[in-house]
């Protein structure tokens, strides 16, 4: 089997599609992951109001950035790749990084390891704002070859 930019493509939308299906069996079973959790890490079971807050507030950048992926994913498979709109996408998916970033950093109050997590998802918005800059200059170059002769 050859691999080539389609089937890169298709795969990547699998995965969008699967991390949106864990998403929401996450969401289903936070209360009783967040039991599990507590009760392994000998915490006490007052902080799961604060897990499952900070689980459910964290899920909606998370299901807005795949919604965004899904959306990108569209637009590159049309051939639609340096567009104003990804750019636009690009930059949302940032803030979504960054907010749940924030969300985690914020929940570190409670429970210290979630310092990672917020660590690595600011990383990732941060160079997610790297990527959108990249591609805004893309689709000025573009735009300026479409319309010299």
């Amino acid at each position: 089997m050859k691999w080539n930019e389609d089937k890169s493509v298709k795969l990547s939308k699998f995965c969008v599609y699967f991390y949106m299906a864990v998403l929401a069996v996450v969401c289903v079973l936070a209360p009783w992951l967040f039991r599990w959790l507590i009760t392994l890490r000998h915490e006490s079971m007052t902080k799961l109001p604060l897990f499952l807050a900070a689980a459910y507030t964290a899920a909606v950048p998370a299901a807005c950035a795949l919604w965004e992926l899904r959306r990108m994913l569209s637009n590159i498979s049309q051939g639609k790749v340096f567009i104003p709109q990804n750019v636009s996408i690009l930059r949302r998916l940032s803030w979504y990084c960054i907010a749940a970033g924030l969300i985690c950093l914020a929940s570190v109050l409670f429970y210290p390891p979630f310092l990672y997590i917020s660590a690595a998802a600011a990383f990732i918005g941060l160079i997610l704002r790297v990527v959108k800059n990249v591609f805004a200059e893309a689709v000025s170059l573009k735009d300026e070859n479409d319309y010299t002769i």
